[in-house]
């Protein structure tokens, strides 16, 4: 049976996933990271080697336990072949998902990121034994992480177990080595197959260019073999984007320079015994055996355009299928999207991991929302103070809105109405239109938006216009304002003759606004007026869920305390 993270139900537990009472995520805005290296004493590889190991590792945030004294909070991302933990400390990646308010806030989880053996600065090739090196396998670097976290970090139990390419293996391996130890599991770029066919051959070429120079001298050279810099041609075509590589490199002259310049980026980052045995690690990689040993809910995620892990062949939908509580999904090519490298780009694939987290989420308390079903209950007529802020967790970051009630007095108090009572927690951000507007309003469940539909407002007289970053209600007419709103995207000045009118402006997170997923449009239901809402009335989330999955929603939204 397929998760229920594809359905409604889960939205609401997401209110937990994040405070409501810190600032919304910036730059760098979360815990600076802490850095150790543990040595593995007499670590027995599976060819027999034994070695005191050093396994490096980053943390951000601090472990905490649950009420039967495990840790609750403990998040394990794996790098990819080549890299290291320290790479996801990027703007793409950690300015995305450990902020304050994001989907992995680091002051509310434990971020570890280790370095895989051969890799970073853990135990490798290049720190001297060179081709003496034991030949290590993605089951060494899965086991010797476990004792990391278990033996050294006192980790005995991890909230989610992720990682991208090779980080992607071995998630699925840690599901079935250790089914136990994890809430829920999220490969990335990545099949639960031997490596074989092109992947292997293109691995292959890469560690033959290599060997196959004589320079290399059986690993002990003094300078970085020549062969090195023909196995970057293979990795190129690995990590490629056909599309992006085309737009970005649209001529011949500039085609060739891009690849000048990635291939000498790549050569200049690695040594080449390194490279071998990195690339050589999975040639016993095979999960398919092992797949109904996976107990944890399991969503494996891959991309349309992904060069190593083709879509055409259909092993990731026909292996996940075995696995209980799991599913598959390829993200299709847009201009967004980036191949292989589209594993670290949780930009695009955060809806996922948020319905992926709350569908797992056993601590969350429920909340009565009986009131949203009942507009003539008493909370509906509380008036709002003169000036507030309102704090939106999205998928995509968190922004506020600053209310100035002075500006639209009715709406103003719909809204603080709205947001105190927890109307928006699940809401799509359905409309999107890159510099117009970005819309939302409809509940996700029908019965909520079909009570609230013809309940509108008195309109308000325009005191404010519609510049970039006001907020202001959607109508269609007169006394149509209910709960449908939108954020300027651009100056929209030319609203205001036609009676929208704004009651407050995004004054913290605005890029977080300017980076909602808009691919889709107009037709993910679009305006008011545009007579498309009707499915999204009729079904709720669970249409736009399964229509348009990569839309961004509203985990939580609040009033913050004033001062």
């Amino acid at each position: 049976m397929l998760l229920t993270f594809l359905r409604f139900s889960c939205h609401i537990t997401l209110l937990v996933l994040c405070a409501l009472l810190v600032l919304p995520a910036t730059a760098s805005d979360y815990p600076e990271p802490a850095e150790g290296s543990f040595i593995l004493e007499s670590f027995a590889f599976d060819d027999g080697a034994v070695l005191d190991l050093r396994q490096h590792y980053r943390t951000l945030g601090s472990p905490r336990r649950g009420p039967d004294g495990r840790v609750s909070n403990a998040v394990l991302i794996m790098h990819g072949t080549t890299g290291q933990g320290g790479g996801f400390l990027s703007d793409n990646f950690a300015d995305v998902l450990f902020g304050k308010g994001q989907l992995l806030d680091a002051s509310e989880y434990f971020i570890i990121l280790p370095d895989a053996i051969g890799h970073g600065q853990s135990s490798k090739p290049s720190d001297g034994l060179r081709a003496g090196f034991p030949e290590y396998t993605y089951d060494d670097m899965v086991r010797a992480q476990y004792r990391l976290l278990t033996e050294h970090l006192d980790i005995d139990h991890l909230r989610l177990v992720t990682g991208t390419s090779m980080g992607g293996m071995m998630s699925w391996i840690w599901g079935y080595t250790y089914p136990d130890f994890m809430d829920a599991l999220l490969p990335l770029a990545s099949l639960p197959v031997e490596i074989a066919g092109r992947n292997r051959m293109t691995r292959k070429m890469m560690i033959d260019a290599v060997k196959d120079d004589p320079l290399w001298q059986g690993g002990n050279y003094e300078e970085q073999p020549p062969g090195l810099k023909e196995a970057m041609y293979a990795l190129l075509f690995m990590v490629s984007s056909p599309l992006q590589y085309q737009l970005e490199a649209p001529t011949r002259e500039a085609a060739e320079e891009m690849m000048d310049t990635l291939v000498e980026r790549y050569r200049s980052s690695i040594d080449a015994n390194d490279l071998i045995y990195a690339f050589d690690a999975s040639r016993f990689y095979n999960p398919a055996p092992h797949l109904e040993n996976i107990t944890a809910p399991l969503l494996a995620i891959n991309s349309a355009d992904d060069q190593v892990n083709p879509p055409e062949l259909g092993i990731l939908e026909q292996e996940t299928a075995r696995i209980a509580n799991a599913r598959a999904v390829v993200l299709p090519i847009t201009t967004l999207t980036r191949g292989h490298s589209t594993h670290s780009r949780p930009s695009i694939w955060g809806p996922y991991l948020a319905q992926l987290l709350a569908a797992t989420d056993t601590a969350a308390d429920p909340i009565d929302h009986s009131p949203l079903l009942d507009p003539a209950h008493p909370v509906w007529r509380e008036p709002g103070p003169e000036s507030y802020v309102a704090r939106f967790v999205t998928t995509e970051g968190a922004f506020e809105i600053t209310v100035d009630r002075a500006w639209a007095p009715l709406g103003a108090d719909r809204f603080y109405q709205l947001v105190k009572n927890r109307f928006y927690d699940g809401v799509h951000i359905n409309r999107v239109v890159a510099g117009y507007i970005a819309q939302f309003g409809l509940n996700p469940d029908p019965a909520v938006t079909a009570a609230w539909k013809d309940n509108g407002i008195a309109d308000d007289p325009v005191q404010a216009s519609n510049t970039q970053g006001s907020i202001g209600f959607a109508m269609t007419g007169p006394g149509t304002r209910s709960t449908q709103v939108y954020i300027n995207l651009g100056d929209n000045s030319r609203l205001d003759a036609d009676g929208f009118a704004p009651f407050g402006r995004v004054t913290a997170g605005m890029n977080v606004v300017e980076n909602l997923y808009a691919l889709y449009g107009e037709e993910a239901g679009g305006g008011m007026r545009g007579g498309r809402q009707g499915p999204i009335e009729r079904e709720g989330a669970d249409w736009l869920l399964e229509h348009y999955p990569l839309l961004d929603y509203i985990i939580s939204a609040g009033i913050l305390p004033r001062g």
